[in-house]
């Protein structure tokens, strides 16, 4: 397929980039190679989209100071920017309404460009096409972004279907993670599969911006990790520190705030423990790691049967418990087999 007569694509990533890395910018361009090689694609741009400050995450500091570091960073690249639009509205945004308002904004620039000459951008020469449809937008992100759709209250069910649906992901897959693993344990991602491109990096990088704000924050050097125009401006501005680190510490994301109201979520040893209080009590989350598998022990209320599922190596394991009248019900579940058992109270 001729180069012009491939679909035109938008590749956005979200995240804190606390700071931007160089693994970040690497992530644009294994994408981008990904998406040529099908021969289906033509990537015009690369967007990334800062997250709001009112995100609440451990350590984040303020959007102005990551925005400029993403510029700087970015100076070197044709085709990848900058898009300050979540960090300017006045609380944080999910991540479904930043892929909406850039398809929005691509419609209205559509309509602009018709009459205008076209200029050296990538975008604007798709846009202003009369015959070129309007660019696909997906939505950039690392292996293990999908293993937090199974995050209890971190998504909306409904978000997730239109985000896979409507846009559609470019996953880039990391030493130890097993995205098709996290596709297959999920009836909703394995329903949207197709609009999901799994890519490979045979060059293993795992630069973190986590790491490299603990290297920062005790004086160590982070040269050829990030570029020299982010580690200056850092410096400059005395950034990242031990201070800097301890921000948002004890406060809940945005995202669990919004869907519940009191959470607390502690650590019982290597277990992630989360207890919710709101109408019915009894509710909450465990999630561990043993050996490269994650479980999940989830339980809600469904009416007034108390629901737990866990995810693990099993399929469809879990339980539910019930009272009818004077007598507790217990059905339990593993694969395919069911075993139901009902409990009197002793006379």
């Amino acid at each position: 397929m001729s180069v012009k007569s491939r679909i035109p694509l938008i590749l956005l990533a979200c995240g804190s980039f606390n700071p931007i890395t160089n693994m970040h910018m690497r992530l644009f361009e294994l994408a981008r190679d990904h998406l040529h090689q099908t021969g289906r694609y033509q990537v015009i741009e690369g967007i990334m989209s800062p997250v709001n400050d009112d995100y609440r995450k451990k350590g984040l500091v303020s959007a102005r100071h990551r925005i400029a570091m993403a510029k700087l960073a970015l100076e070197t690249s044709d085709w990848i920017r900058v898009d300050p639009w979540e960090t300017e509205q006045e609380s944080w945004t999910e991540t479904v309404k930043v892929l909406r308002h850039h398809y929005n904004e691509l419609q209205s620039k559509k309509e602009f460009m018709k009459n205008k000459q076209p200029t050296e951008r990538s975008t604007e020469n798709f846009l202003s096409s009369q015959c070129s449809a309007l660019p696909e937008l997906k939505l950039l992100c690392g292996a293990d972004f999908l293993q937090t759709f199974q995050t209890p209250n971190l998504w909306k069910k409904e978000h997730i279907q239109e985000i896979l649906e409507q846009f559609g992901l470019v996953c880039i897959s990391r030493a130890g993670s097993d995205p098709a693993q996290y596709i297959n344990e999920s009836e909703l991602l394995t329903k949207f599969q197709h609009n999901i491109f799994l890519v490979k990096e045979w060059i293993q990088n795992e630069i973190s911006s986590t790491q490299i704000r603990y290297a920062l924050s005790r004086g160590l050097s982070v040269k050829y990790l990030i570029p020299d125009s982010v580690i200056a401006y850092i410096a400059y501005h005395n950034i990242y520190t031990e201070e800097s680190e301890q921000k948002n510490e004890g406060d809940l994301l945005q995202p669990l705030k919004l869907h519940n109201t009191a959470t607390t979520v502690s650590w019982d040893g290597d277990k992630l423990l989360c207890v919710q209080k709101g109408e019915k009590e009894d509710r909450g989350w465990t999630q561990w790691i043993e050996g490269d598998e994650m479980h999940l022990t989830l339980v809600t209320w469904d009416g007034d049967k108390l629901v737990c599922v866990q995810k693990g190596e099993k399929k469809n394991r879990g339980w539910k418990h019930w009272i009818e009248g004077d007598q507790l019900h217990l059905e339990l579940t593993c694969e395919d087999q069911v075993c139901h058992q009902i409990f009197k109270k002793k006379k």
